[in-house]
């Protein structure tokens, strides 16, 4: 009596290979999308609490370094309490934001969930500058009581997300799904998502609701 040897054939491993390629063709891309669209909503709360706490950084005056009686827009380090503020006085105790968006790169840029984050206060000009520790003599007290804006892009886009965010002083975010800033390689400018001033400028201005903003791309409210 002949005995065979069971086992799979070369067709058959071949036939496995090739379904296992197709389910993960398949799974992948619904993965990336699905962490993409968790990081989005991650990052829309995040900005959400940067409002709340620059309003409430502002109405207690924390920063008034004019001694003028208005209260002005802190940076994100100044905010997080890992940086003492900009006139001097120590940091923030208790912090207003989580230290994690205080932890600045060499940009002035913090990451969280996949996406970089920028705020930007405006100088004399009126344009923004990154709100870090080694750009504060170049903020103006006067126009950062009025005027801030704050923007979040993909770290890597297509991967950790895919549209881009605007916030400022009014409280409202904006959203360009259509906009292709992506890590360092591109990132956005100060006055983005305004309209009836440069890009680079943060004060004056409209927000683009439903329109071009001043970088070009088209934004609109997030519902």
């Amino acid at each position: 009596m002949v005995r065979r040897d069971s086992g799979f054939t070369l067709i058959e491993l071949m036939i496995v290979v090739a379904i296992v390629a197709i389910l993960a063709g398949v799974a992948v891309p619904n993965l990336i999308s699905s962490r993409s669209v968790a990081n989005e909503r991650a990052v829309v709360a995040t900005l959400r609490t940067i409002a709340t706490a620059q309003a409430q950084c502002t109405a207690q005056q924390v920063l008034d370094t004019d001694r003028d009686g208005l209260g002005e827009a802190l940076g994100l380090a100044e905010m997080a309490g890992t940086t003492a503020l900009r006139s001097g006085a120590p940091r923030l105790v208790p912090p207003n934001l989580a230290q994690s968006l205080g932890t600045l790169d060499g940009n002035g840029f913090a990451t969280a969930k996949g996406y970089l984050l920028a705020l930007y206060l405006p100088d004399a000009a009126g344009d923004g500058v990154v709100a870090a520790p080694a750009n504060a003599a170049s903020i103006d007290p006067d126009r950062a009581e009025v005027a801030w804006t704050c923007l979040a892009w993909p770290l890597t886009r297509g991967r950790t997300g895919t549209a881009t965010f605007f916030l400022n002083q009014s409280g409202e975010i904006l959203v360009a799904k259509g906009a292709t800033y992506d890590g360092l390689a591109s990132v956005p400018p100060a006055g983005a998502a305004l309209v009836g001033v440069p890009a680079t400028a943060v004060v004056g201005g409209e927000l683009a609701v439903g329109a071009p903003g001043a970088d070009g791309n088209t934004w609109r409210t997030l519902q």
